[in-house]
């Protein structure tokens, strides 16, 4: 009897822990949240002062991807595919539309820069409007932006499209610069927002060529951790700002590091 009493508590634990999950996310869909104006940083790392950019809801990024744009880690317990979803209208001189995630793509018209808070992986999604002229710029131009800035320090959080800030660059801050001066737009300023950014276009890492970027993922998650980028130089090498303690350098292109636990993506972005 003693035997089937252990059993049985042994088996509604098992069962209370795997319902855990489920219940935290249930819990949070539906739950109010607010964000930042500096997404995607988290909220550990915001100053106090900092503005809001509205009220949202947490939803399942799934369900938000035509009616506003998602951030993580402002939801209850933060479960996996659920999000802030920020519904926020913008008005440009193209018209009126909804601030999306350039990610999720503006299937109705074309996004126009300006008019939504955040960085530049939330645009105005208008429809109808036309999207900007291509510019001409080629990869061997992004390469030789980026060798300009070799030497400098790794900063974490460091660089953008105006140069190096707090005296230097993180990996997408260094691939943000290289793009903004070789080719005159603006592409997102994370690693993650830049792998899946509609303004890339995703091809096999066999056939990248110079310029284009090569992204790494926590545990190969390269859907949702991804966590370092360099631009591709030359068969083997790449020149990126690889961690604190380095300087934008090549350096040859490696595939996983154990330490870190990030491995590369199947995929470079040209």
């Amino acid at each position: 009897m003693q035997l089937f009493s252990l059993l049985f508590v042994a088996s509604a634990a098992t069962l209370a822990v795997a319902l855990v999950p489920a219940a935290l996310e249930d819990r949070s869909i539906g739950s109010s949240c607010t964000t930042p104006v500096q997404c995607p940083t988290p909220p550990i790392l915001l100053n106090l002062t900092t503005q809001q950019d509205g009220k949202g809801t947490c939803q399942k990024t799934s369900s938000c991807t035509t009616q506003g744009f998602n951030l993580a880690g402002y939801c209850p317990h933060d479960p996996d595919g659920v999000q802030c979803c920020v519904k926020k209208t913008c008005s440009t001189k193209s018209g009126s539309g909804i601030c999306l995630n350039t990610s999720d793509g503006c299937k109705q018209g074309a996004f126009v820069s300006g008019a939504c808070p955040g960085d530049s992986s939330i645009k105005c999604c208008v429809d109808g409007a036309k999207p900007p002229p291509p510019t001409h710029c080629t990869g061997p131009d992004i390469v030789a932006a980026a060798e300009t800035q070799k030497g400098i320090d790794y900063v974490f959080g460091g660089g953008g499209c105006k140069g190096k800030s707090d005296g230097g660059y993180d990996c997408s801050g260094l691939t943000q610069y290289s793009v903004c001066t070789a080719c005159h737009y603006t592409i997102p300023r994370t690693a993650q927002t830049q792998y899946h950014s509609s303004l890339g276009k995703h091809l096999p890492r066999a056939e990248a060529q110079a310029g284009d970027m090569l992204f790494w993922a926590t545990d190969g998650d390269c859907k949702n951790r991804v966590a370092h980028v360099g631009i591709f130089v030359r068969k083997g090498i790449m020149v990126n700002a690889a961690h604190t303690g380095t300087k934008v350098r090549e350096q040859s292109i490696w595939t996983k590091d154990k330490k870190s636990g990030e491995s590369i993506c199947p995929d470079a972005v040209r």
